[in-house]
């Protein structure tokens, strides 16, 4: 197939397990560049601006995220229907499929980037934020918006290039983003005493270098991909199909940000010392599962090809062998989190903020003994979301959330903060439940002459 090159990977052909080691492995690299990243961003404002102003950074996530995710939404619609096409060979259904996602990408990087910059200060007062990190919470989150044209643009052309098989490309590119990134923290940061504002400005900058070289590099290689003339022009029910599964994939990160929006109200209730150590927490349990990931939600790309190619039992075959890999990298994830919680919670902090690195420590453990859960439900999203099953995928993500959001609510009533640890594991348990229902039910296989569930 014209589309794709030397070294891109046919998913169709070859077995599960070593195609998906040969493609994930670049994909796990880049996690852990990008993990990597994060633990040096947090430990640079932390280090040299104060673990006040690394709770305004995480006190911002749920907002960045209720902001942005429609739009990254959309560009991981558009790479199932990439990956699909390329399963069943259909090049012109590629370019028309790139065409409509630049288009949707662009317009929603201008309407969402206005819309953070304005409802930023309302959005972190719905959260509650302490009033002694508010401003910069603020701050950040105006000048992440301002810039995220760059962030999607990103995401929309390595999302092009791992949905036909390519994910050195993307690989390599995040290296450098990442590098960069740092680079510029320490000079914001460290240099310039720039605090809060220059983390975020280190951000976009990094990322709009690295959707310039992304773009160029798709121009340049993989001249097949590109519309044709007459092509440009977004076809109305393509371009409708992908708005619709974006929809619907923003339509669930937005329940789900609003959820969690709710939960980071609930720690944020708890003063700066505990948003500061669930916002640690969560980065080592990144740290922990970065493998994890970087194997399992590549997945998505398998399932999206096979389902395009007809080969059903190559599905099958693939989330069996998904099972083995997931349970080796959670059993990792979580020695490593009960043996060395306070050397990786040390990474964040000095040894002085002993309150908040005994929270964080409490956050780690807990979490630990759970993560197998959280490896089952991310094999079958991986799976179904490669064969655009997403009101599945939502029902699992609503039961998961629902679950966390109570959890919040009851378990500090016994147990005070540390209840809110507790929350996300019983989430990740009965998530489960809607997706393997659905999966092993066999719906999503087309019988004969039938269309799809």
């Amino acid at each position: 197939m014209a589309l794709l090159k030397t070294r891109d990977i046919d998913m169709t052909k070859g077995s599960p397990v070593r195609l998906m080691f040969r493609f994930a492995t670049p994909t796990l690299i880049g996690s852990i560049f990008q993990t990597l990243y994060s633990m040096a961003d947090s430990a640079i404002l932390g280090r040299y601006a104060g673990s006040r102003a690394l709770a305004a950074v995480g006190a911002t996530a749920q907002a960045t995220g209720f902001i942005l995710l429609f739009a990254m939404a959309v560009t991981s619609a558009f790479s199932i229907f990439i990956s699909q096409k390329v399963g069943a060979k259909d090049s012109e259904g590629v370019r028309r499929c790139f065409a409509s996602a630049m288009s949707l990408t662009a317009v929603l990087g201008v309407v969402l980037g206005c819309v953070g910059i304005v409802t930023a200060r309302p959005l972190m007062r719905l959260l509650g934020a302490p009033a002694d990190i508010i401003d910069d919470s603020v701050l950040y989150i105006r000048i992440i918006c301002g810039g995220c044209m760059a962030q999607f643009f990103y995401n929309a052309a390595t999302n092009t290039l791992r949905s036909i098989g390519n994910s050195m490309t993307p690989l390599v590119i995040l290296i450098f983003s990442s590098i960069l990134n740092v680079i510029l923290d320490v000079i914001a940061v460290v240099v310039l005493h720039m605090g809060v504002a220059g983390v975020a400005s280190a951000t976009v900058i990094s990322q709009a270098l690295s959707a310039v070289l992304c773009m160029v590099y798709i121009f340049r290689r993989y001249k097949d991909i590109i519309p044709k003339e007459g092509e440009w022009v977004p076809q109305r029910e393509l371009t409708a199909d992908i708005l619709k599964m974006g929809l619907l994939f923003g339509l669930q990160n937005s329940f789900l940000t609003i959820g969690m929006m709710y939960i980071a109200r609930i720690v944020n209730s708890y003063g700066s010392t505990i948003v500061a150590a669930f916002t640690i927490g969560q980065n080592v349990q990144h740290l922990t599962t970065t493998a994890l990931y970087g194997y399992i939600s590549p997945f998505s790309v398998y399932a999206g090809q096979n389902l395009g190619a007809k080969r059903y039992d190559r599905i099958r075959k693939g989330v069996r062998q998904m099972y083995g890999l997931a349970a080796i990298f959670c059993l990792a994830a979580t020695l490593v989190s009960e043996l060395f919680p306070r050397a990786l919670v040390g990474l964040y902090l000095k040894s002085h903020e002993t309150l908040v690195i005994e929270a964080a420590v409490s956050f780690v453990r807990i979490q630990g003994w759970f993560i197998i859960f959280l490896g089952i439900i991310e094999v079958f999203k991986a799976t179904l979301r490669g064969m655009g099953k997403i009101p599945v995928t939502m029902a699992s993500s609503f039961v998961e959330l629902g679950c966390k959001i109570l959890g919040a609510l009851l378990f500090p009533l016994a147990m005070g903060y540390t209840g809110i640890w507790y929350a996300a594991p019983v989430g990740w348990i009965l998530g489960i439940i809607p997706a393997a229902v659905y999966y092993y039910s066999g719906r999503w296989e087309p019988k004969e002459g039938a269309a799809p569930a």
